[in-house]
């Protein structure tokens, strides 16, 4: 989705998107990608965040 939408994802955030087992996480996170301008945004403003 964010690639879709021109939007850089460094390998390190990639790795922990599609590490993830936790359907309910990656629903949220899919639905947020719709409309984040980074990456990062998908974690927390600060990315620390899930």
């Amino acid at each position: 989705m964010l690639e879709t939408r021109s939007i850089p994802v460094p390998d390190a955030l990639r790795e922990r998107i599609t590490s993830c087992t936790d359907l309910d996480r990656l629903d949220d996170r899919l639905g947020r990608a719709v409309t984040v301008g980074r990456a990062e945004e998908l974690f927390g403003e600060d990315g620390a965040a899930g």
